[in-house]
């Protein structure tokens, strides 16, 4: 009997010495998760500035509502009824990484401003939220824009810069229209989404843990990144693009986003391009061309 009273003592401990390594490890692996979620992963960054394309460009510094000093570069020459267009990149790039849309869009006569996110770049150093805290930055550069007096905004971008492009129209009400590539629904389902495709893991129990980490690391409710949300608030022209061969932000998914835009609308599926890069071919020129003209002024 004493033998047994032992031997069960021994188990229970046991039981629960490997409860709290199991729950240990589960949590160094839901912090690991979350750190990658708000962590920029580092990018070189192309040593190529407009100024020596030909271009007029002005390197200007923004500042956000929130606090941010905002690198970007100023390109004023254009149409005066041509409203500006503001390039935003994705996730780990920066202005840099955006020459070709710069290029097309003064090719077709706009004023343009390329941003530098906050943590990317020349702006300063932050976390990511993937486009919660981005669209302060859009926000401000829209603000400069005006005050330029250039006018509302088209406002172009790309992955992570589609969401916050989107979040800050939804916020403004007035830009000229929203070129949204490669954008997703929600911060949450793109979390869940990218942990199933990079790691093949499901919701439950590390994204569970990971989620609230997440949240408190980047002081911010994942509930208020909804690209579904914000295009059901966005009355201006709308273009929506995916990549065909994009597994990351997969068409069926951009499509939604499209569905749920309020104004005038198109979604087009790029053929044979994944996520993000583009090659600027034919059919992509003139799908921009013809967006671009329909924002112009009367």
């Amino acid at each position: 009997m004493n033998f047994l009273r032992r031997y069960g003592k021994t188990l229970v401990s046991g039981v629960t010495v490997l409860g709290v390594v199991v729950a240990g490890l589960l949590w160094l692996a839901a912090s690991f998760l979350a750190d990658l979620a708000t962590r920029i992963p580092p990018t070189a960054r192309p040593a190529l500035n407009p100024i020596r394309l030909g271009l007029v460009c002005q390197e200007v510094e923004l500042q956000t509502d929130d606090g941010k000093k905002i690198s970007a570069w100023w390109m004023p020459k254009g149409d005066p009824k041509a409203p500006p267009v503001v390039i935003l990149h994705g996730l780990g790039a920066s202005k840099a990484h955006m020459i070709d849309y710069i290029l097309f869009a003064q090719h077709e006569n706009h004023p343009v401003l390329a941003i530098d996110f906050r943590g990317h770049g020349k702006s300063d150093p932050s976390l990511t939220s993937i486009g919660y805290y981005e669209s302060h930055d859009v926000m401000a550069g829209m603000k400069f824009v005006r005050e330029q007096g250039a006018g509302d905004p088209v406002l172009w971008g790309t992955s992570m810069g589609a969401v916050a492009a989107l979040l800050a129209a939804e916020k403004d009400g007035s830009v000229a229209g929203v070129i949204a590539d490669a954008p997703f629904d929600t911060y949450r389902n793109t979390i869940l989404h990218h942990a199933k495709l990079m790691y093949g893991l499901p919701e439950f129990p590390l994204i569970a843990m990971a989620c609230p980490m997440i949240e408190s690391r980047v002081d911010f409710s994942m509930a208020e990144v909804d690209c579904l949300r914000a295009a059901r608030q966005i009355r201006a022209p709308m273009l929506v693009l995916a990549g065909e061969k994009d597994v990351r932000m997969e068409p069926a998914m951009v499509r939604t986003i499209y569905e749920q835009a309020a104004g005038p609308k198109e979604f087009w599926i790029i053929p044979e391009e994944g996520h993000e890069n583009r090659e600027f071919g034919r059919e992509f020129r003139e799908k921009i061309s013809e967006f671009l003209k329909v924002t112009r002024k009367k």
